[in-house]
């Protein structure tokens, strides 16, 4: 019992209230109630008209029957567990667990009302006013939900690869036949039974209220191998699935399709595109780590990704789902590790295609896809054919060929120079950029070389000397140069470089040079210029690509930079780390166009800095590091220069760090391309829902902003390249309340679904969406026409059927009861209401009848396990 009390001026009123588990007798009824509150303001009779009573009674509908049934049909396991084209969503059970029906009563007077136990007015059928309200279930299965959040359990364990691993290797190791008996009588040993092991997030589902998923779950036991190894055949199907040698598992229609090769969110997630290879292996994980036992078949799954992408580079077969460009920093860190190492085996490819022994001894295979790689290498057919010219030494070419071949292409491609300064600048293209083979010595990969080094004695001269590999079998087909210079007195060479330079300083004194090497590695003419000190075309140089590099390398190659401080030793050795690519240029460069100075490199590499017939003012700086680099630079055409980009190396390295990744940890790198496929499919039910929820597009909205938020702050390297960085708690924290997000989105699909098919018949559809919508977005809904409405017609039809049903589970007939007995028994339409609620108000003078009128008010509720009685009376204290 609780009391209180308001005291204002002339006036108090009294609060009173009474909980109580069971309804008194007396007051079980609204005579009962009446007369408690006249008793309450103290008369015992009340002038007609003086009372008011307000009147609710609510009746609940548990069974919709089989009109109103959940339509969404238990998902076949089987069908679950190998499905693989994009993520499943929807509830396993009615997301609506039950209607309350409230019957009102605004307001009535209370004298002439009669409810009693033997007569009431109350009749819910002529009810002036009907609101309709809906329960809904608590912790729903979602299939989209428990894809989620399966996965994220996933990645907190920290089991590693090896371990994970070898654990099934010694669960399939047969053992001795003397132990047979041993498996039999111990019962600890389960080994002799095929068990089922499903996935903890599958288990959930599996034992839920649906008996029909229930019954059905042995299927995926036979899917989810025992003791958690995966069938080889479902290990077949997934790698085919994953690299792309199979189209199965597409999306559910063509619109679909379309929709979703739209959906470019990816860049903002820092994804990975839709049907790309890494989209793919991302499913495959999310499906693998529900359906076939957690995280030990993962682990399979990635062993083999991993096995399958080393196979592919020994063959050369280019990646399938990944382009041909460089690694997208605007996505995921393993998709750019697999753009990365795509790029490493489209090197690897051209390379030997190039190499002599290509046709005969080399098997490999070219992904059609990357026949068309114009961008990296222009006229790619008289490259090869010079690069065979210059590395081969059975099919040697005089040196008048070369000189005949660069006349050809002379004349060829006139006609196609018309690029201006500023595309010879940024395209790779107009630089003529292509990979070439290292001579380097740091090469841990074994690889076949250009040369054979069987028949050829190769001597490695210094750079102060001389830069190049030369071969004395092949002095006569490769590419030399002769210098006559002059000699000083202590016999140092003066180079060509340092009599420009002596020149630019002193003009008087003129050297005479004689360039006598022929011009090697030339693309096509860059348009109508021509060298400055020789009456000679300038010619654009095949180059080296610039080396691709991924995230993690930038991040390591800016902590490595900022380490070096400002010092002085600390630019140079920048500078120095920096030029490779400029060095390789020039000496590309000066292959191409033999007499050629700094002034003609620069108007080709950086039009800019050349105006007005001369350098710009940053060239002309004493010992900048341009004019010092050119001083540096020899004439050595791009495929016998050391390889900037070193694609053997790159590669190794990529798959080793893809191999010591922990289950765990390659779960967190594909969890932002597993949450863009659960964005796509809310996108793509949004869509379709957006007529029963118009909020639903600005949720997935909010979503989106939120998960791109997460995700670029999400850094998955440190300092050093090659290293995954784990996840803070503070990321996980926020990738847990993005997936509680999602969940409440599927949920409220689901609802919309649900209520769509439970009021199909109340027209067009139109009108069922905008009722439903109304049921979404408010508490309570009031029915137009109450019972006689079109949407109460249908939940009298509902109660109807219910009542039906528990008529006949109430009372059973025998078969020894004849036909006279089994006489129909009305049926009430509705059942007994399951809550009852009174306001009585009434206007009397207090505490005696000389005192003003002032108003009172009495609540009651009355359940079946609960009775609740709220009295307020206010009292005149003007003179009482």
């Amino acid at each position: 019992m609780y009391e209180g009390k308001a005291v204002s001026t002339g006036m108090s009123t009294q609060f009173e209230m009474v909980h109580l588990k069971k309804c008194p007798q007396q007051y079980a009824y609204l005579s009962g109630l009446l007369h408690l509150f006249k008793n309450k303001i103290g008369l015992t009779s009340l002038l007609s008209g003086e009372t008011r009573v307000s009147a609710r009674f609510t009746y609940v509908l548990h069974d919709w029957g089989i009109d109103g049934k959940w339509p969404a049909k238990p998902p076949d396991p089987e069908a679950v567990a190998s499905h693989f084209g994009t993520l499943l969503y929807g509830c396993l059970e009615d997301p609506v667990t039950e209607l309350q029906l409230a019957a009102v009563w605004p307001s009535m007077t209370g004298d002439l009302v009669i409810d009693n136990d033997i007569h009431s007015d109350f009749k819910p059928l002529s009810a002036p006013r009907w609101v309709v309200r809906l329960c809904y279930a608590d912790d729903l299965t979602c299939l989209l939900s428990s894809y989620l959040y399966e996965f994220i359990k996933a990645t907190n364990r920290t089991e590693s690869m090896s371990d994970l691993l070898n654990v099934l290797e010694d669960h399939t190791t047969d053992k001795h036949l003397g132990q047979a008996l041993e498996k039999i009588t111990d019962p600890s040993a389960g080994g002799m039974l095929p068990g089922v092991k499903l996935a903890s997030g599958l288990t959930k589902v599996v034992t839920d209220s649906q008996t029909l998923f229930r019954k059905s779950a042995y299927t995926l036991g036979r899917i989810a191998a025992v003791r958690g190894r995966i069938p080889r055949e479902v290990l077949n199907n997934i790698k085919s699935y994953m690299f792309f040698q199979e189209s199965t598992n597409s999306r559910q229609s063509s619109s679909q399709q379309q929709q979703a090769s739209t959906y470019t969110f990816y860049h903002k997630l820092k994804a990975a595109p839709i049907d790309s290879l890494t989209h793919h292996l991302a499913m495959c994980a999310i499906v693998v780590n529900l359906c076939h036992g957690g995280l030990s078949a993962l682990a399979q799954v990635w062993h083999v990704f991993v096995s399958e992408l080393r196979t592919m580079l020994d063959k050369g077969e280019c990646l399938p789902g990944i382009d041909s460009s460089k690694p997208d920093l605007n996505t995921c860190l393993l998709h750019q590790k697999l753009q990365m190492l795509n790029c490493c085996i489209q090197r690897k490819v051209l390379r030997e295609q190039r190499s002599p022994r290509s046709s005969s001894e080399v098997d490999f295979k070219v992904n059609p896809s990357f026949v068309d790689i114009s961008e990296d290498l222009t006229e790619s057919n008289n490259h090869n054919n010079h690069m065979a010219t210059d590395e081969s030494k059975n099919e040697t070419t005089p040196l008048k060929e070369v000189d005949k071949y660069d006349g050809n292409l002379e004349t060829s491609e006139n006609a196609a120079a018309s690029s201006n300064h500023s595309e010879r600048l940024s395209s790779n293209d107009s630089r003529g950029k292509f990979s070439v083979q290292s001579d380097d010595e740091d090469e841990f990969f074994e690889c076949e070389s250009d040369i054979d080094l069987g028949d050829t004695e190769q001597k490695h001269i210094t750079s102060g000397d001389q830069h190049q590999e030369i071969s004395e079998q092949q002095s006569l087909d490769q590419v030399s140069f002769t210098v006559n210079s002059n000699k000083t007195e202590d016999g140092a060479i003066i180079s060509r470089d340092d009599v420009e330079h002596s020149t630019n300083e002193n003009k008087d004194s003129m050297v005479d040079i004689d360039v006598s090497y022929p011009a090697e590695g030339r693309l096509k003419p860059c348009d109508d210029l021509n060298l400055l000190r020789c009456n000679s075309s300038l010619f654009i140089p095949h180059t080296q690509d610039h080396a691709p590099v991924t995230e993690d390398q930038l991040e390591e190659q800016a902590e490595v930079f900022s380490k070096l401080g400002d010092t002085k030793e600390g630019s140079k050795v920048r500078a120095k780390m920096q030029s490779a690519s400029l060095r390789s240029d020039m000496e590309a460069f000066k292959s191409a166009n033999p007499g050629c100075v700094l002034e003609d490199f620069v108007r080709w590499y950086s039009p800019r800095d050349f105006e007005n017939g001369e350098l710009s003012q940053r060239m002309k700086i004493p010992q900048n590091l341009w004019v010092t680099t050119w001083k540096s630079a020899k004439p050595v055409p791009a495929h016998r220069q050391k390889r900037i980009f070193d694609d053997t190396k790159e590669a190794e390295k990529v798959l080793h760090f893809l191999t010591n990744l922990k289950p765990a940890e390659a779960a967190q790198m594909l969890i932002p391309v597993c949450t863009h496929e659960a964005l796509l499919v809310l996108r793509l039910a949004s869509d379709a829902m957006k007529e029963s929820l118009p909020s639903l597009p600005l949720i997935c909205n909010q979503i989106e902003a939120r998960a791109a938020q997460i995700f670029k702050q999400w850094h998955m390297y440190g300092s050093v390249a090659n290293q995954f960085q784990p996840w803070t708690k503070d990321i996980q924290s926020k990738v847990e309340d993005l997936f509680r997000q999602i969940t409440f989105a599927e949920t409220m699909i689901e609802r919309a679904r649900s209520l769509q098919h439970k009021f199909r018949n109340l027209g067009d559809t139109a009108q069922v969406n905008a009722f439903v919508r109304q049921l979404l977005e408010h508490p309570e809904v009031p029915l137009d026409e109450a019972a006689v409405g079109p949407v109460g017609c249908i939940i009298k039809y509902y109660f109807q059927n219910q009542q039906n049903i528990v008529v006949e589970a109430e009372s059973p007939l025998s078969s020894e009861q004849s036909e006279d007995v089994r006489l129909p028994k009305e049926i009430p339409p509705l059942p007994k209401p399951a809550g009852r609620e009174f306001i009585i108000r009434a206007s009397n003078s207090y505490p005696s009848p000389f005192s003003r009128k002032l108003p009172h008010r009495m609540y009651a509720v009355l359940m079946q396990n609960e009775f609740r009685l709220a009295s307020a009376v206010s009292h005149d204290s003007t003179f009482f």
